[in-house]
């Protein structure tokens, strides 16, 4: 591996703990990966005790993959894991000791935390709407994420105290942790039991995208390093995007102040950007005054090329944007899977429709790569993955929870009364259901539909607990026991498992607890013009990008000035050689009820982090030629 003056002066440095501010492009990745087999192959510190922890799991599978073809020797190789699956390893470790928790946890899983956990509380609590009951949940992981919830009184001031109170009974009774927990979970229990097994020991801890870690999240690596672990975290502060889960980009820029021993590095040669693409970009991050200083240039050798659009409305824009994409292809050779539209957002896909429908009269394909998460999105997908937890785990509360809704003939009704049940008695919703098959509870001895499902749930588990089979043999009769399977789920289970590399029904768990996170853009292999949201876009590029709808409207919109700024300059910098700019003078028809102060007016003016640019030159896009 051959890296530059820059990237190697960190990885020689003799600093305890080393912060790297890496631009867009200037070879984050390969500095974090040249630093892993400085370790192993020049200091011969053994990949037991090196933990990488990454941001997203899309990251988490590419540094891996980049591991494994760099190491040299046979043998182990570092852990690398996003915070929240390490965190959750870490609670699974000492699941017995930690008294806050329900005992032999689960993680809800997206539609548990949507179809039971979050529609159970609004029928408790006779909450109307969802979005109700979505907003005291956000409200509840802001609490864990800004450490809010350290405070002694942080329940009683909550919105709602009865919804604690409900919630907390409620995962007592179904034995789960969210998601949104996990973190804080973890830092408690590094803070409050000093004897907990956590996996290492960690000699170095390296730390990617840096800048997005919320307070919790600090605190963690905070703790980790006083554990004798040495340091190595990289990002920019110029790229913090994840303010919906309080991401704190004060965390980066006070390193030095805040970690002992420290020492900070800047990369500032991009190898992304050409040089008009990337210096428009400065030119908008640099009206951040609180940002940390840093110079980038394009080390490219070319010049590029960015336009500023501006048409009537979002119907001449979808057109011409369809007509620059052929031009780009046919006469620039830009091939279409090296494409890729941003939107700021796209509500019921309100922006993207029209630029879809213009691409497609004009046979321009759109990337088409599966997502698997619409498999399992499936009442067989759900079926699959619940009774796979239940083989791991017989008392998996949530997926007996979750069969039994997907069984004919057992309503909410009957559900309910096992839960009031299982309250008044002060067991686990998987005890009730096990007193329940044994015929021990009278109230439930005569429903018929109810003993069916408990059956035919516990017949397809003994079915395929046999340990003289093989796990494939163990898919295959699962794949054939559920209800409406079709050749198609099937053939696709089966390439996810292959795809996946999945050969064990724990290692299936794994999978899919990671999997079913939320959502992220892994579509790095795509096979025609990309379309997605600017958070969407982080860590990927292409030739040629368009920024569609950069109007006042939107961004900012009603969001804070800076972070905005941060995602449009991530947006701007995930070009390579053509950058197009877009905006509208007007949005009619479902566009003219979308972004801040909406209903008003159809009128839309550029962005001000555009129109504040010096010497601002734009084109009327209707005439626009490329």
């Amino acid at each position: 591996m051959k890296l530059t003056n820059e990237q190697l002066l960190p990885i020689k440095s003799g600093a305890d703990n080393k912060l790297i501010l890496a631009g867009p492009g200037t070879g984050k990745s390969y500095t974090i990966l040249g630093f892993i087999v400085d370790l192993i192959e020049s200091k011969s510190i053994s990949p037991n005790n090196i933990f990488v922890l990454t941001f997203t799991r899309a990251a988490s599978a590419e540094l891996k993959h980049k591991i494994k073809e760099e190491i040299t020797s046979t043998g182990d190789l570092p852990q690398v894991f996003t915070l929240h699956g390490f965190s959750l390893r870490q609670l699974m470790k000492n699941a017995k000791n930690i008294k806050a928790l329900p005992h032999d946890f689960s993680i809800a899983d997206d539609y548990e935390e949507r179809y039971i956990i979050m529609e159970d509380l609004k029928r408790f609590l006779n909450i109307i709407h969802i979005n109700e009951v979505r907003k005291l949940f956000n409200l509840l992981s802001s609490n864990w994420e800004t450490l809010n919830a350290d405070r002694t009184d942080w329940e009683i001031n909550f919105e709602s105290p009865e919804f604690v109170g409900a919630w907390k009974q409620h995962r007592e009774i179904y034995g789960y942790v969210l998601r949104s927990e996990l973190v804080y979970q973890f830092k408690n229990l590094l803070i409050q039991e000093p004897d907990a097994r956590i996996d290492g020991p960690i000699e170095y801890l390296i730390v990617d995208e840096y800048q997005d870690l919320n307070r919790c999240d600090l605190l963690v690596i905070s703790e980790l390093s006083k554990k004798d672990s040495k340091l190595f975290c990289a990002g920019d502060d110029d790229q913090s995007i994840y303010g919906f889960r309080y991401a704190f980009p004060e965390g980066i820029r006070n390193f030095t102040k805040d970690i002992a021993n420290s020492e900070q590095f800047l990369i500032t040669e991009c190898r992304r950007c050409d040089k008009t693409i990337l210096d428009f970009s400065l030119n908008v991050i640099k009206q951040d005054y609180k940002r940390i200083p840093k110079s980038l240039v394009s080390i490219t050798g070319k010049p590029g090329n960015y336009f500023i659009l501006r048409f009537q409305n979002q119907n001449n824009e979808a057109d011409k944007i369809a007509q620059i994409i052929l031009s780009l292809n046919t006469n620039h050779d830009i091939q279409f899977n090296d494409i890729i539209i941003l939107l700021r957002s796209d509500f019921h896909n309100v922006f993207s429709n029209i630029i879809k429908s213009k691409l497609i009269e004009n046979s321009i394909k759109i990337s088409t790569t599966k997502n698997y998460y619409e498999i399992f999105d499936s009442n067989q997908g759900l079926f699959l993955i619940a009774i796979i937890k239940l083989l791991q785990n017989i008392e998996n509360d949530l997926s007996l929870r979750t069969l039994l809704q997907l069984s004919p003939g057992v309503g909410l009704t009957t559900i309910d009364s096992i839960y009031n049940y299982a309250v008044k008695n002060k067991i686990r919703f998987s005890k009730a259901i096990e007193q329940i098959k044994s015929s021990n509870v009278a109230e439930f001895k005569t429903n018929n539909k109810l003993n069916t499902a408990i059956e035919n749930i516990f017949s397809i588990k003994e079915k395929c607990t046999d340990p003289n089979k093989s796990f494939e043999e163990i898919i295959n009769d699962l794949l054939n026991c559920i209800p409406n399977s079709s050749d198609e789920f099937i053939t696709n289970i089966n390439e996810f498992i292959k795809t996946s590399e999945i050969d064990s029904i724990d290692n299936f768990i794994s999978v899919i607890t990671d999997f079913l996170g939320p959502a992220e853009q892994l579509d790095d292999r795509p096979d025609g013009i990309r379309i997605m949201t600017m958070h969407q876009a982080k860590g990927l590029s292409a030739s040629a990008v368009f920024v569609v709808a950069v109007e006042e409207e939107y961004i900012p919109g009603r969001g804070d000035v800076d972070e905005e700024r941060r995602l449009l300059y991530v947006s701007l910098t995930r070009s390579r050689k053509y950058l197009f700019i877009t905006y509208c003078k007007d949005r009619i028809g479902q566009q003219k009820h979308t972004g801040y102060k909406q209903f008003e007016t159809s009128k839309r003016n550029l962005s001000r982090y555009i129109k504040d640019i010096p010497d601002l030159k734009y084109s009327e896009g209707e005439s626009f030629v490329l």
